[in-house]
């Protein structure tokens, strides 16, 4: 404990004196969690990296990612090298996906904090977080002392100076898990979502998907993305080997010739490696992100990941697989109360055996939608719709266009 409380004691020590560092209000750094080139503060580093509106450098504690960035002729720079130090004290705006150390913890003081956070909340986030192992983080038990927590949890408690929101729903969820004034909040979309309809080249078609795995597409093959949420209260046991039974799962894709793509969050994907020798079961845990394929899927099955609301613009049919649902409630985090109704977009099944029958019954896209093409999600048509349009506004700007307004006011006031 002692050791720890030292440590937050330097690192509040060094991100005080941070501030005293001149930003070059020219210049931008980003980074995201475990040190990936990933989620919302990735598309805008290309967007930049290709518009050269700002100087746009990317930090990470991963040399190989840097590399590669630096051979495909991108700056990026290793978290503690001389640059990487030097740019994440100049900047004048940092932008990450979770907490500021996704670019550098101890050298943000003095920059405009961008938290671009990376997805829609369901499950309680941050300080709305009431119950779970998180719950210890943002609220110490009376006999501790609460200045120190802020400095055994100096990530956690830094606030951004602005976040996305794009809705007047997201608004009182962060106003109150980051404890924001609401003229910290620009309405806006994500940028991992903008940046293929700017980009469509970047997008990958199911023909291309298929072709990657090296499996033939037919008229009845279907592309199935499966994407669980962390399951933050468990160790090290593996919640999917008993969830699913992978034998049957693999013999209908096989009958189908159709595939699964198995993508676990990014805490859990070791997990994953246990299935991928089923076939047609394909581990894509280790990629960087889904949103390049999101267009291509014919069926998104989730259980609380904050994805099925991503996939709305594309209207891929939703089945909530959630089969530990008690348990999960119990001691997880809770969801918020809005999920309630929201999961009214797609069926829910907490056994496998009806969730593989929906799979089974295939689609049937005459007189439908795409977002209700499977034969199980009819009856949410009218939901999915209304979901959708709640969520993507028409005639909305993207992200991009609302982060450059923000620099450009920012830069001459």
């Amino acid at each position: 404990m002692i050791s720890t409380l030292l440590k937050g004691l330097f690192t509040k020590g060094l991100y005080t004196l941070a501030k005293l560092s001149p930003r070059d209000q020219q210049k931008a750094v980003l980074g995201s969690y475990k040190n990936q080139l990933s989620d919302n503060a990735k598309y805008l580093y290309l967007h930049w990296q290709q518009t050269l509106f700002i100087r746009s450098i990317w930090v990470s504690g991963d040399k190989t990612l840097i590399d590669t960035l630096n051979k495909q002729g991108m700056e990026a720079y290793y978290r503690w090298s001389l640059k990487g130090i030097y740019h994440a004290l100049t900047a004048k705006y940092f932008f990450y996906n979770s907490y500021i150390g996704d670019v550098n913890q101890y050298l943000a003081n003095g920059a405009i904090k961008i938290n671009l956070w990376h997805g829609t909340p369901m499950k309680r986030i941050e300080f709305d977080i009431v119950n779970g192992p998180l719950s210890k983080v943002f609220h110490p038990k009376e006999d501790q002392i609460s200045p120190f927590y802020s400095v055994l949890h100096h990530q956690q408690y830094t606030k951004p100076d602005l976040m996305l929101s794009p809705s007047k729903l997201t608004d009182t969820i962060f106003k109150s898990a980051f404890r924001l004034p609401q003229h910290a909040l620009l309405r806006s979309t994500n940028p991992r979502t903008d940046f293929h309809a700017r980009y469509p080249k970047e997008k990958k078609s199911k023909q291309t998907l298929f072709d990657m795995m090296n499996a033939p597409l037919t008229s009845q093959s279907h592309l199935i993305l499966y994407t669980p949420s962390w399951r933050d209260n468990l160790a090290d046991k593996n919640p999917y080997q008993d969830a699913f039974n992978w034998q049957a799962l693999s013999d209908h894709l096989v009958e189908t010739q159709s595939l699964f793509l198995l993508r676990l969050h990014p805490n859990e994907a070791h997990l994953a490696s246990q299935f991928k020798h089923f076939d047609n079961i394909i581990d894509i845990s280790q990629w960087e992100d889904v949103y390049p394929i999101l267009e291509g899927i014919d069926l998104l099955i989730t259980d609380y990941s904050s994805l099925f609301i991503d996939v709305f613009q594309y209207r891929v049919p939703i089945i909530f697989y959630r089969f530990d649902k008690e348990s999960y409630q119990e001691q997880c985090r809770d969801n918020y109360d809005y999920i309630e109704n929201l999961s009214k977009v797609g069926p829910e099944y907490q056994h496998f055996d009806a969730l593989l029958n929906a799979i089974k019954q295939g689609n049937n896209k005459e007189n439908h939608s795409n977002a209700v093409s499977f034969s199980c999600c009819y009856a949410y048509e009218a939901a999915y719709l209304e979901a959708q349009n709640h969520f993507w506004e028409p005639n909305n700007k993207d992200a991009f266009t609302h982060i450059e307004t923000f620099i450009t006011r920012s830069q001459l006031s």
